[in-house]
Parts: C-alpha cells; sequence; structure tokens
C-alpha cells in the first residue's frame, strides 16, 4: 500500500510499504482522510525529536472505515466510519485509571511513534476507535484537533456569563472558542494578529475580536470588562510573549488555560502577585479518550462547526505541496486534509 513515510528531517516520500496487520483487540481501516498537523511539520524539519520514531508513517490526526477487526472488538463493524484516537494509552497506569489517556505513563502514539493516517490503511487499537455515526468523513478526521479545542475550554473553567478571552486563532483556538461558547459566556473575545483569522473568529461565535498590531490586548480587554480582567483566558498561541500576556490578562479568581506554549525552555518571570488575585494556571495535556466522545457530541448537533476550518484537500501523491502551502501559511491555509484513496 501507498503511504508517506519521514525517514529523517527533510527526507520524507510517498512509497510502497507493508498491509497493516489486525490484531486481536485491533482493527485495521482503511483511511478516507487524514489532516496535516504544523506538529507534522515539526518533525519532518526537525524541530521535535522528542516522542518521535523515524523512519516512521506519520498523520495523526485520522478517521477511518473498518476493514478488518480482531475478534476481541466488538463496539464496531465492519464498514463503520471510526474517529481515531492517536494517543495509544495503557489503560492501568494511574493516569489512565484517573482519565488522563493523554498523559499515559506508558504511551505510544501513532503518526509519530508507531505507523499513523498518512497512509491507504492503518491499524488502530480498539480500544481508540469511536463509531462515527452522524459526522462527516472531514468532522471526523478533524476531531482529534477538535478534542484539544474541547479539553481547553473544559481546563478554563468557563461559567455561564463569564468573560472569556481566547488568545490565538489558529485551528485550535478557534475550536478552543467555539467549546468555549457552549459554555454561555457574556463575552467571547479572540486576540491574534491577522484581520482574516479575526473575521473569521467572529464568524464563528466570538463577540469581540482584537488585532494586536492595532490595539494594546490588555487595555482592550479591560474596558471590555470594566477594569476586572478576564473571567477565563485559553491561550492557544506558541509564543512566551502570548503566555505573559495571558496572564495579564487574568482578572480576579479566573483561570488560565495554557494549551499553546512554545517549547522554548526559556525561563519566564511571573509576578508573584499574580496568585493574590488568586489566577489559577492550568496546563492542558493533550486529549483524554473522554475529549472525543465529548466533542462528537457537540459537533453533531451544531454547536461546534468542524467543516468550515477545510481550506484545502490534497491526493497523498501531493503532500509535497500540502505541505509547502501549510508551511508558506498561503491561500488563507486553516486545516488541510489528505486523501489517501482518492476524492471525498
Amino acid at each position: 500500500m501507498k503511504a508517506f513515510v519521514c525517514h529523517r528531517p527533510y527526507q520524507y516520500a510517498v512509497e510502497d510499504v507493508a498491509a497493516p496487520v489486525c490484531a486481536y483487540d485491533g482493527v485495521v481501516v482503511k483511511v478516507p482522510a487524514a489532516a496535516i498537523c504544523h506538529s507534522d511539520l515539526d518533525i519532518i524539519e526537525g524541530r521535535r525529536r522528542h516522542s518521535v520514531r523515524l523512519p516512521n508513517t506519520l498523520g495523526h490526526e485520522f478517521c477511518g472505515i473498518v476493514v478488518e477487526k480482531g475478534d476481541g472488538v466488538r463496539h464496531v463493524e465492519i464498514g463503520d466510519l471510526v474517529v481515531c484516537e492517536c494517543i495509544v494509552w495503557c489503560g492501568v497506569c494511574p493516569s489512565c485509571r484517573r482519565g488522563m489517556t493523554s498523559a499515559c505513563d506508558d504511551s505510544s502514539e501513532l503518526g509519530t511513534i508507531d505507523p499513523g493516517g498518512f497512509a491507504e490503511y492503518a491499524a488502530v487499537p480498539g480500544r481508540l476507535v469511536h463509531p462515527a455515526a452522524g459526522l462527516s468523513i472531514a468532522e471526523a478526521a478533524l476531531m482529534e484537533p477538535a478534542g484539544n479545542g474541547c479539553h481547553a475550554a473544559e481546563s478554563a473553567a468557563i461559567l455561564p456569563g463569564d468573560s472569556v478571552v481566547v488568545i490565538g486563532p489558529g485551528p485550535i483556538g478557534l475550536l478552543a472558542m467555539q467549546f468555549a461558547k457552549a459554555y454561555d459566556p457574556s463575552k467571547l473575545i479572540v486576540i491574534g494578529t491577522r484581520d482574516s483569522r479575526l473575521d473569521f473568529a467572529r464568524k464563528l461565535g466570538a463577540t469581540h475580536t482584537i488585532n494586536i498590531n492595532d490595539t494594546d490586548p490588555v487595555e482592550a480587554v479591560m474596558d471590555l470588562t470594566g477594569g476586572r480582567g478576564a473571567d477565563s483566558v485559553i491561550n492557544c498561541a506558541t509564543t512566551d510573549a502570548a503566555f505573559e500576556m495571558a496572564l495579564l490578562l487574568a482578572g480576579k479568581n479566573s483561570t488560565v488555560a495554557m494549551e499553546g506554549l512554545s517549547g522554548s525552555g526559556k525561563p519566564l518571570a511571573v509576578d508573584t502577585n499574580l496568585f493574590n488575585k488568586p489566577v489559577s494556571l492550568v496546563g492542558v495535556n493533550g486529549v483524554y479518550s473522554r475529549h472525543y466522545v465529548q466533542a462528537m457530541a457537540l459537533v453533531r448537533n451544531g454547536t461546534v462547526d468542524l467543516k468550515s476550518l477545510v481550506t484545502h484537500r490534497f491526493a497523498l501523491t501531493d503532500m509535497p505541496e500540502a505541505l509547502r502551502i501549510m508551511k508558506e501559511k498561503r491561500d488563507e491555509v486553516m486545516k488541510i486534509l489528505v486523501l489517501p484513496n482518492g476524492e471525498i
């Protein structure tokens, strides 16, 4: 079968690989669509070296149609469209037993350590697949980033009537904003640097947008909140400056959820008076298994729009061009779907 394989940084190709084998407690899926994540670029260009095994078939955001299933799998049938989790969690460690599956103490990951979804077929442990009835193929393929947005909004501890700020209107930020909207905040403020993204945020439900190239974000948020600051801040930008901004925007008794981090490893100064407000600072670690279920429900009922995030579709053989568009941020790219088995 055909698969997109990265052998080492900057050395990759679509090539023939062995078809996956179905395990007793697993399934083999035909992959109708897989989405490109920025972390795929990080692997290809050598910026991400932890938790990566090369050579490998990349792609951790994907859905599948079950074509084989092991005797130990009973919750899906041949022909079912399924959402595929990417973190291969063990189910028995302390983190898993607490439901924190993406923080599994003995995890692997499809598309970074084990073969992923940029292929015609993929093998997936049965416990990682969710029946996707009622979802389109595009929606099912985007459920991993949707789960990230769901987790970020949940971590922000939003109450009805709160003022909420989302920093970074990329795909995860726009998803987190939509999940935050489900908590019925009075103000839903999105902060970014590109007017096109901020306009999109308004179409998806933001009540206010702030372009930091034109406006001081701290002054603007304070004006919008009567000087109080935000009740919840969700940071989905990956810069140290965004982290610092998030803390400045936080109001009394607020929560700051950090979904985006720069990875710089640089120590950041935090004013200790921040905790006199007080402010709760929460790290958002991936997608727990239950977030897939929650996200699927909110997509099914129309609360969250995934389809409008898809801006490009490419055949598997056109992966180099898809990656160039992603890297260069061309054509107002948002999410790119790769179609290993042809058009959907």
